[in-house]
């Protein structure tokens, strides 16, 4: 890390950074960057942005987009910009970290990052129930809700100190099995995400969609619910780019 204000839950890392180095440093201080996307130890903070990659956790914490605070950035042409702040609430002008963020490089290289972190859970505990309403954990605050349709099994897991009580107030809503030793049970989430496709959709046609998928020929499909965010083995349609897209796009290439 160049920098890290552990009192302003922030850092500051080179995009060649691994991810687990980070991670690891991070822990000594008790935070954590709350992004889980899956991939070994050659995958980088570097990667992670460009391409905006995101695991469970994001059903609380958000995407990539949502955790960069700032950037250093090659543009084509050699020049190098600078954009965003070190604080969390930063809004002046264009917000070149969100948009470089899943560009895959389009807009220029990513050298340096600063980015908002969260404190370290002290306890996780995960509920695999059967239900398919996952509204019905939302005022619990759970921090990650994954459904396997192949094994109709919703997972729902809590995190921090009171972990393991909210996730026995949500057994008492819907049944199901509690798991306290739950870090396989999620690696296994982001080994099965990998190498699939992500397919966004409203949170209510979440069902019709992956009847569609399915009809198309999936044999593997997970999602998050209440974001609309499912996973398949079938590449998602081309997304056509708005003419704003265009434009800025156009402006920071050229």
């Amino acid at each position: 890390m160049i920098e890290h204000e552990a009192g302003d839950l922030t850092c500051t890392v080179e995009a060649q950074t691994p991810m687990v180095e980070l991670q690891s440093a991070l822990a000594g201080a008790g935070q954590m960057l709350a992004l889980d996307p899956p991939g070994d130890e050659r995958l980088t903070v570097g990667d992670v942005f460009d391409r905006g990659l995101f695991g469970p956790r994001a059903h609380r914490y958000g995407r990539p987009r949502d955790l960069i605070l700032g950037i250093r950035a090659r543009l084509p042409g050699g020049e190098e910009i600078r954009g965003g702040g070190k604080v969390v609430k930063n809004v002046a002008g264009y917000d070149l970290p969100k948009l470089f963020t899943g560009a895959e490089g389009r807009l220029g290289r990513l050298l340096e990052l600063t980015l908002r972190l969260h404190p370290l859970p002290a306890r996780t505990c995960t509920l695999v129930t059967a239900t398919q309403d996952a509204m019905v954990f939302e005022p619990l605050a759970p921090a990650c809700v994954d459904y396997r349709w192949a094994q109709e099994r919703l997972l729902v897991r809590f995190e921090g100190p009171v972990a393991d009580r909210l996730a026995e107030e949500a057994l008492a809503l819907t049944g199901g099995e509690l798991v306290q030793q739950d870090e396989q049970l999620w690696d296994e989430q982001r080994r099965l995400q990998a190498g699939l496709h992500l397919h966004r959709c409203l949170p209510g046609d979440c069902p019709q969609r992956v009847a569609e998928l399915r009809d198309a020929g999936a044999t593997t499909v997970f999602g998050r619910l209440e974001r609309g965010w499912l996973f398949a083995d079938l590449p998602a349609p081309e997304r056509e780019l708005s003419p704003l897209e265009q434009r800025v796009i156009a402006r920071f290439a050229a």
